[in-house]
């Protein structure tokens, strides 16, 4: 999908009719929208949202999001309706989609879909517009080219792993296949039941367990998405305090020798998690060297009790004892006569030579409890430097710990009642987020041991089952069925697995390229998005960091749904070519990351619309976006009020005066004004 243009008709904060074209422009892909706050960008991208998928932001970002008319229509105008038209190219064909509202009787009136052909437009042929619509931009992907930038960062947050995996599940569009992954779960689900209904009472029972053990499964995830949800929700709000005590000048030096301190407890707890973690892999690797310890001095004791010494080593002993008497020669080139002293000696020694597979036996478990010994007498050395190091990093964290405690003290003590209740809202947060935190691991350990449980009661079922005559072929349905599923679940996740890797190296070579910091990306199996210095330890994210991360995936992921544009596949839908349309992508960066994102956005997409207000459009982006920027449009906020004392907003764009602001209008409400390139 390309789009050409939006038609806005008294829609939310728009008055009366706006329009404005996106760039075709291959080299100049940018279409830059400038407005203040408040003014209309975030209703502006929920219109293309809305028109194409009925979709609106949340409420928390969306404010009334039944009044979609705009007030001033309703109020001068008698107005009842709104409309987004829509014009885009797709496959070589030009379309016009509308949707339109009617607020008096909170109708929305289904998606109208025209093909504009040479001599006028004529109803679309597709049978249902909206599914044609998820055909060329799958509803399931649209969140990822039509977004809000400032959210990005929840992509990198508490539950940021489960949104990172929702997404790219999203676009690899492998919604219809998981629906049968479903299926196929209850279906094999059923049939075990069948079959434990066609055997002994005993199987029954463990059939009825293990539908109670999946009961209290799905209510503990249930549990775990809640615990999520809580975390997610108390550390933005300690985040969004952050930022204001940093903002606050008596708090600014306070807040940020805390954040310094955050930084370096989070490296010391990856170090700390390290530290257990050799700890824990201690045992597996020096557990046999040390339980025999005792045994293996024993052995070496007997092996050396068997004296090899004065023995020719086979396979040597015998053959050259033969050939010496053989040739009645020494080696050492004295003659050996047969019946002399000599003789008789080199003789003998046939009667001590070792046979050739016990003393290769004997010298290689010499050899082996020789290296058992070595790796005991080294398992010591390392079990107390691990325990060194562990000590060592627990005291650097404790001492964190009372450095963060005493500034949040000396913050709550602040005289400005403001600093005061924000310190003591972060730490009531803090505590939240702790509590869901320790919650989460409890149920996650009471997940684990329903699974185990769940496991060997499948066992028992299955052991009876396979014994029952009348339970054969319901056994027979069963396996057919878990065999699809694992075959169905192997593809995906392979899929997944190819898609992750591709999305971490455009992500690790934006990183490489903009963060100030050197670090590197990694992405495990279950979406963890973190950050690794040089010595593969993880370190702490600042917001803006955690907004260039979420930007990076964003984009990295609309780049590979256009790589997979018309791959063939029986299970997942295509990729697809669209738009992406940002909203204020630059909020909490600074400008080198600003500079650094308004130079990676316009290669990831075809099209790229930037909505920011005059500040996030900063010289450094504009010098770095100046070649990409196709069409550019301002939004202006008019006002029928006087506008007394209040300061005149206007900005200067290559020479020409335009107003962001104007008062005493005739109308109330946002309008969009072309800027000529």
């Amino acid at each position: 999908m390309l789009i050409q243009s939006l038609h806005l008709s008294n829609w939310r904060s728009f008055y009366g009719e706006n329009e404005f074209f996106v760039s075709q422009d291959p080299t100049k892909n940018v279409t830059l929208i400038r407005a203040e706050n408040g003014v209309g960008k975030t209703s502006l991208l929920a219109a293309i949202n809305w028109c194409l998928f009925e979709i609106l932001p949340l409420e928390s970002e969306f404010e009334n999001p039944k009044e979609l008319v705009n007030k001033f229509a309703v109020a001068h105008d008698g107005v009842t309706k709104t409309s987004v038209e829509l014009i885009f190219k797709h496959e070589g064909k030009r379309y016009r989609a509308k949707r339109t509202y009617d607020q008096k009787t909170a109708n929305t009136e289904p998606l109208k879909l025209l093909e504009i052909a040479e001599g006028g437009e004529v109803p679309s042929s597709k049978d249902r517009p909206d599914r044609f619509i998820n055909s060329v931009i799958p509803r399931e992907m649209a969140p990822h080219f039509f977004f809000y930038g400032e959210a990005t960062s929840r992509y990198t947050g508490v539950s940021g792993a489960k949104k990172f995996g929702e997404a790219v599940k999203g676009i690899l569009g492998s919604t219809v296949a998981r629906m049968a992954l479903d299926d196929l779960r209850k279906a094999w689900q059923d049939y075990n039941k069948q079959a434990a209904d066609n055997t002994s009472s005993e199987a029954q029972a463990a059939e009825r367990q293990i539908e109670e053990a999946d009961q209290k499964i799905a209510k503990l995830k249930d549990e775990l998405v809640k615990s999520d949800e809580e975390i997610d929700a108390a550390t933005s709000r300690i985040d969004r305090l952050n930022q204001e005590l940093a903002g606050a000048n008596p708090a600014k030096e306070a807040q940020a020798r805390r954040a310094r301190l955050e930084s370096q407890l989070a490296t010391k707890d990856a170090e700390r998690t390290k530290a257990q973690q050799r700890t824990q892999s201690w045992m597996q690797t020096y557990v046999t060297a040390v339980l025999a310890e005792e045994l293996v001095s024993e052995a070496d004791a007997v092996i050396k009790a068997e004296d090899t010494r004065g023995k020719i080593p086979a396979p040597y002993d015998k053959k050259l004892v033969d050939e010496i008497l053989e040739d009645q020669l020494c080696i050492c080139g004295r003659p050996v006569v047969e019946g002399s002293s000599e003789h008789n000696h080199i003789k003998a020694l046939l009667d001590t030579a070792g046979d050739q597979a016990v003393m290769s036996r004997i010298i290689s478990t010499g050899t082996a409890l020789g290296r058992i010994g070595q790796r005991a007498e080294r398992a010591w050395s390392d079990y107390e430097r691990n325990n060194e190091d562990l000590r060592k990093v627990e005291g650097e964290i404790q001492r964190l710990d009372s450095d963060l405690t005493e500034i949040s003290k000396e913050l709550a003590a602040n005289p400005i009642t403001d600093i005061a209740d924000k310190e003591a809202a972060r730490e009531r947060a803090k505590k939240q987020r702790d509590h869901a935190l320790n919650r989460k691991a409890d149920v996650k350990a009471s997940i684990s041991n329903y699974e185990r449980l769940k496991a060997d009661l499948e066992r028992s079922r299955d052991e009876l089952t396979r014994k029952s005559a009348a339970a054969k072929r319901y056994v027979k349905r069963a396996q057919l069925s878990a065999a699809l599923v694992a075959r169905l679940e192997s593809r995906l996740l392979n899929e997944e697995g190819v898609a992750r890797s591709a999305i971490e190296r455009e992500i690790d070579q934006i990183v490489q390229k903009f963060m100030r910091k050197p670090a590197k990306v990694k992405l495990d199996r279950h979406y963890q998005l973190k950050l690794f210095d040089e010595n593969d330890v993880e370190v702490a994210k600042s917001t803006g960091e955690n907004q260039l991360l979420g930007l990076a995936f964003t984009g990295a992921i609309a780049k590979y749904a256009k790589e997979r544009q018309g791959n063939a596949d029986d299970i997942l839908l295509p990729g697809t070519v669209a738009p992406l349309v940002v909203d204020s992508p630059f909020g909490h960066l600074d400008p080198l990351y600003r500079r650094g994102v308004a130079e990676f956005l316009p290669n990831l997409a075809t099209q790229v619309i930037l909505l920011v207000s005059t500040s996030q459009a900063s010289e450094a982006v504009m010098t770095m976006l100046a070649d990409k920027i196709g069409e550019e449009y301002i939004l202006t906020r008019h006002n029928c009020s006087d506008g007394a004392a209040k300061q005149p907003e206007f900005i200067e764009i290559r020479g020409k005066t335009y107003d962001l602001t104007t008062y005493n209008s005739e109308i109330e409400g946002t309008r969009i004004t072309w800027i000529q390139q």
